[in-house]
């Protein structure tokens, strides 16, 4: 089996057990977390509901204060603009030095007529902005100005989205009606808007997102982006879950909140729920008055994960992906050093196979080296020739190896050989002993006797034999003794 295939057997068992831990890791704290999500959706809609009557109760009360303040009365019985604004002014700035918690997006005070004689911060206030026609928009600002009143409601206010406005009559008490009302002289409009800070501020109250709708359309949302502004796409988003027959129309129908469901939103699923927004009256409204349509979408994400559990899954996964890097370096790298030794015992081999039994086996590394050594003690033996550490050695401290055997190359197929035929049929033990013979005493005649063993010679004689059969392909190889120009080598003829 090859280390690449190794390499990636071991990668792939890591992958499938990061995997499955991931999974049972990740499944096992996910659990808790879906319980407590649900926990939360069931609970969270009827304590957004009760602190949207806390913050409608509290408009109530600071437009009963305004609405009775006797300067309100005074600016709108005065016909002279610098005194009226002079007193609005003063009541206006008395009012926010004392109230707590955010400022009102919206002081105003109209007269009878329903016209704004006085705006917080509007030097010159456009006297018809809460008309169209010259009828007035807000019902409940026609309540007001038609008959004592104190109420709370929603408006779609253009170009400041959903509010939360209260309205009080300004009463002149010295004058009454024939039923002995007071007379109406205008009212007081004190209105807060539904912003992304207001829907944060309940998000870190309730748990849960919270969405600010009306008509159909999302107007604010306590999604953030990463620099922490509004995220205003999730709007858009958003804004088809209204038209859910189990959900907002649920709310709008019962006044409270409704079930919760399950929803996919860019890629996460939340569960949501939606309450009305409530009002406020002193009394009963009138039959016809229009119904609320405007409430909050109450969300929290289902696979939302706890900063443990993200940092437990991310864990595993870097733990995964090191230990199959440092699994398939090692199984490369082991691989890799024993293949190197590997590659140095083969070529020695493939250099005896080819003829080279002179060939020793020099030490490749600690892990093979036995083979290495084994195999040169093995070759010893066959060949006589000395142990691994009984070899003499020359002057300049290499192996010297006796018994060296020269072998010429021979033709490719020699032709016309008279003595072909019979070398072919000698006997091998008479032809080992008659070449052996008849080199060594060439060798001695030639000045050069050698101590080469006849086991030693005849072991030679077959590797080389083995070799040139297959090189000349024929059925075997014999050898002849040749001196010449006083060196003395065996030449191979091909026996077909």
């Amino acid at each position: 089996m090859s280390r690449t295939v190794i390499g990636g057997i071991v990668a792939i068992a890591i992958a499938a057990l990061t995997a499955v831990l991931y999974f049972v890791v990740s499944g096992s704290l996910a659990r808790p977390l879906q319980r407590e999500a649900r926990s939360l959706i069931k609970r969270a809609p009827e304590q957004a509901l009760s602190n949207a009557k806390l913050s409608a109760l509290d408009t109530y009360n600071k437009v009963e204060i305004l609405s009775h303040d006797p300067a309100m009365l005074s600016a709108l019985k005065t016909t002279v603009p610098e005194e009226r604004s002079r007193l609005v002014k003063g009541v206006f700035d008395q009012f926010k030095a004392k109230t707590e918690g955010a400022s009102p997006d919206m002081l105003a005070l109209v007269d009878a007529s329903g016209a704004i004689v006085a705006m917080d911060g509007v030097a010159n206030p456009v006297a018809g902005e809460f008309k169209k026609n010259d009828k007035l928009v807000w019902q409940g600002l026609e309540l007001a100005i038609a008959q004592p009143t104190l109420l709370t409601e929603i408006w779609n206010y253009p170009g400041k989205g959903v509010m939360r406005v209260g309205l009080g009559s300004v009463l002149d008490v010295d004058q009454v009606d024939a039923a002995g009302q007071p007379k109406v002289l205008g009212a007081v409009v004190v209105a807060y808007a539904f912003t992304s800070k207001a829907a944060r501020l309940q998000q870190q109250i309730l748990g849960a997102d919270v969405a600010y709708f009306d008509a159909g359309q999302v107007f604010a949302s306590s999604f953030r982006r990463g620099d922490d502004a509004e995220d205003t796409s999730m709007q858009g988003a958003l804004a088809p879950l209204l038209t859910k027959d189990d959900l907002v129309k649920t709310a709008l129908a019962k006044g409270q909140s409704g079930k919760f469901i399950q929803v996919g939103v860019r890629g996460k699923t939340y569960l949501v729920s939606a309450v009305l927004l409530p009002r406020l009256s002193l009394k009963p409204f009138p039959d016809g008055y229009p119904q609320p349509t405007a409430g909050a979408l109450v969300l929290t994400e289902l696979d939302r994960t706890a900063p443990e559990h993200g940092t437990a899954t991310l864990m595993i996964l870097v733990l995964g992906v090191a230990a199959i890097l440092l699994a398939v370096g090692g199984v490369l790298l082991s691989t890799q050093r024993i293949l190197h030794q590997v590659d140095e015992v083969e070529l020695g081999v493939a250099e005896i196979i080819n003829g080279n039994i002179d060939r020793t086996f020099r030490p490749v590394g600690e892990e093979l080296d036995g083979l290495s050594n084994g195999l040169n003690v093995m070759l010893a033996r066959l060949l006589g020739r000395p142990e691994p550490g009984d070899e003499d050695y020359d002057e300049d401290g290499n192996p010297m190896q006796a018994g060296r055997v020269e072998f010429d190359e021979g033709d490719a197929r020699p032709a016309g050989d008279p003595d072909l035929a019979a070398l072919a049929q000698e006997p091998e033990p008479d032809y080992y002993k008659r070449v052996f013979t008849e080199y060594t005493e060439a060798k001695r005649a030639a000045g050069t006797p050698d101590e080469v063993s006849f086991e030693g010679f005849i072991a030679k004689l077959r590797v080389n034999e083995g070799r040139l059969k297959a090189q000349f392909q024929c059925k075997a190889v014999r050898f002849r003794v040749v001196a010449k120009d006083g060196k003395v080598s065996l030449k191979p003829v091909p026996i077909v």
